[in-house]
């Protein structure tokens, strides 16, 4: 979808963008080999504003670039992001658990990292054998090239970029928060209730866990409980790692919410050759 996109460009509305889609202006690549096509669904500035700002965003990703993806990418359109801006194992799958719901006041209990080939947990205090102590997880997400998240606009974010706020730390990758979209294609509840809606499954022993029972459970290991922590830990994993399958559902039902009912797969290349013909 990302190089299907071209609702970055400046002054570029969902309407002008499905004008390019219905008129088989697909791509990147077919904006720039049927520029004439792109000017008659939008005209000849428009379209000449939008070969800029594709050009930039070619090069941006070339180069892996998450700052200028950050800074020029909207908001509500990065799950588009999920699919062409990096690999599997370069997107952070990010979920914490607290002491309770303020940044700043409240405490990080537990963060919680996954990517397409391992799950970790950054444990605060004293965490056990296996598992990573809270401070070492910055320098573990450094190099991740896209954070996803559920709610983490408002909760996971702040939360870390406040515990960390001493060591200069700032998530500088994309963020893809997954709930705004799943909200928009009109699923109801918080993550776990989605996961149910989309056929997402957990295991028995943690599935019905919610952030409240999160903060028993790290009270009743504070008090000595090894299987609380362990059941903690796991139910914190989990979070992350069904953020993969999450966004898999949510990016393919976006897709077609957004982009298939409007594209047409024209073949310009032939339409082209045949006008010329005539001539």
């Amino acid at each position: 979808m990302l190089t299907r996109s071209f609702i970055f460009a400046p002054g570029m509305s969902a309407e002008l963008e499905r004008s390019l889609w219905r008129a088989g202006v697909t791509s990147w690549q077919t904006l720039r080999k049927h520029s004439g096509q792109a000017e008659q669904a939008i005209g000849r500035a428009r379209t000449a504003k939008l070969l800029a700002a594709v050009t930039e965003a070619e090069a941006a990703l070339e180069r892996g670039d998450g700052a200028w993806m950050r800074e020029h990418w909207p908001e509500k359109e990065t799950w588009r992001l999920w699919d062409g801006w990096c690999s599997r194992e370069q997107v952070a799958l990010v979920d914490i658990e607290t002491t309770g719901r303020t940044p700043g006041y409240d405490q990080i209990t537990v963060i919680g990292l996954a990517d397409g080939s391992q799950a970790r947990a950054f444990v605060a205090e004293r965490p056990l054998p296996g598992d990573e102590p809270l401070d070492d997880f910055p320098e573990a997400v450094r190099d991740y090239r896209l954070l996803v998240t559920f709610n983490g606009i408002q909760f996971d974010v702040p939360f870390i970029e406040k515990h960390f706020r001493a060591q200069h730390f700032r998530f500088a990758m994309p963020h893809l928060d997954l709930m705004w979209p799943a909200r928009a294609l009109g699923l109801t509840g918080g993550l776990k209730d989605m996961e149910k809606i989309l056929g997402i499954s957990r295991d028995d022993d943690i599935k019905e866990i919610r952030g409240n029972q999160a903060i028993t459970l790290w009270g009743a290991w504070r008090s000595g409980d090894r299987q609380a922590y362990e059941r903690l830990v796991e139910y914190c994993k989990a979070d992350c790692v069904n953020l993969m399958a999450f966004a898999d559902a949510v990016h393919q039902r976006s897709w077609e919410a957004a982009y298939t009912p409007y594209a047409q797969d024209i073949d310009l290349d032939a339409m082209m050759g045949e006008q010329l013909s005539l001539f």
